[in-house]
C-alpha cells in the first residue's frame, strides 16, 4: 500500500528508501500453478511429519526420567486410576517433546514453502523473528518447568490443613504442566512483539517506558491470580522476573527505534546526495 506523503513509485528514484522493486514484487508473487503448490505442501506435510515421529521415538526414550524428575520436584508421589493412564500420559509427553525435537525441521519445511511468495526484505526478517520465537518460547517452558509450576504447587500446598492426603492424579498434574509451560512459552514472546510493533510503527517506546506503573499493577494482579496465598514468596519471587521481562522489552524498544531512525536518516542523506549529483549533471 502506498504512502500517501510520498510520490507514486514510477517517480521515485530507485535508490530512494520507500521505493519497492517492481520486479521484486512482480517475483514474489509470480504464478506458480496451484497443484504445485499443493505437491510442495504436500512434500512439506511428509517431511514434517517424519520429523515429529522420530523426535516422538527420543521423547519415548526421555519421557520417564522427566516424569520422575517432574514429580520429585513437585507433588512427590503422583496416582494413577486406569490401567492405561501411565501410557497414555507416556505417549501424549512423547507427543510434545517429538514436535520440540522436530521443531527445527518442521520451520525449514515451512520456510521453504513460503519463501517465494515473501519479498527480499521480508526474507532476510522472517527466519531470524522465527527463530528468537522459537528460543523465547523454549526458555520460558524450561522455566515453567524447572521454576514456576515447583512454586506454584509448593505455596498452594500452604492451604492444605493436617488429615488431609493428598493424592494428586498423573494426567491432572501434566495438565497443569503443559498449561504452565504454554502460558509462560507465550509471556516470553513479549521482547520480540514489543521490538516487531516498534519497527512497524505502532508502539513507542516512550509510551512503554511512561506506562511502567500501569504494567506493575498489572503484573503483580497477575502473580497474585496465579499464586494466591504467601504474597512474599509468590508475588515478589514471580513477579520480580516479570517486571524485569518487560522493561527489558522497554530497552529492546528504545534500541530498535534508534537503529530504525539512524537508518532511515542515512537512507534519506544518501538518496538527497545521489539525487543533487543527477541534477548537476543534467545541467
Amino acid at each position: 500500500m502506498s504512502n500517501p506523503h510520498l510520490p507514486p513509485q514510477e517517480e521515485l528514484d530507485p535508490d530512494h528508501p520507500d521505493y519497492v522493486d517492481p520486479d521484486e514484487v512482480e517475483e514474489s508473487h509470480g504464478a506458480m500453478p496451484f497443484l504445485q503448490h499443493l505437491d510442495d505442501l504436500r512434500k512439506a506435510l511428509w517431511k514434517s511429519s517424519l520429523a515429529v515421529a522420530v523426535g516422538m521415538f527420543g521423547g519415548w526414550v526421555l519421557a520417564p526420567r522427566i516424569l520422575e524428575d517432574l514429580i520429585a520436584r513437585t507433588v512427590k508421589t503422583a496416582v494413577v486410576l486406569s490401567p492405561f493412564e501411565g501410557f497414555n500420559e507416556r505417549f501424549k509427553l512423547s507427543f510434545i517433546l517429538g514436535i520440540g525435537f522436530a521443531l527445527p525441521v518442521v520451520f525449514w519445511q515451512i520456510w521453504g514453502f513460503i519463501v517465494p511468495g515473501l519479498l527480499k526484505r521480508e526474507r532476510t526478517w522472517v527466519p531470524y523473528l522465527a527463530i528468537g520465537s522459537m528460543v523465547l518460547f523454549a526458555l520460558g517452558a524450561w522455566a515453567a518447568y524447572g521454576y514456576v509450576v515447583p512454586l506454584v504447587i509448593h505455596v498452594l500446598e500452604q492451604f492444605l490443613v493436617k488429615g488431609v492426603l493428598t493424592q494428586i492424579r498423573l494426567s491432572s498434574l501434566l495438565e497443569f504442566v503443559y498449561n504452565m509451560a504454554l502460558a509462560c512459552g507465550i509471556l516470553m514472546q513479549l521482547p520480540l512483539v514489543t521490538m516487531l510493533l516498534t519497527g512497524i510503527g505502532l508502539v513507542k517506546p516512550m509510551f512503554l517506558l511512561q506506562q511502567w506503573r500501569v504494567a506493575l499493577i498489572v503484573i503483580f494482579v497477575l502473580t497474585a491470580l496465579i499464586t494466591p496465598g504467601d504474597v512474599i514468596s509468590a508475588q515478589v519471587v514471580m513477579g520480580l522476573p516479570m517486571v524485569a521481562l518487560y522493561f527489558l522489552s522497554v530497552g529492546l524498544s528504545f534500541f530498535v527505534a534508534k537503529k530504525q531512525s539512524a537508518a532511515e536518516k542515512l537512507a534519506e542523506a544518501e538518496w538527497a546526495s545521489d539525487s543533487d549529483a543527477d541534477d548537476e549533471d543534467k545541467k
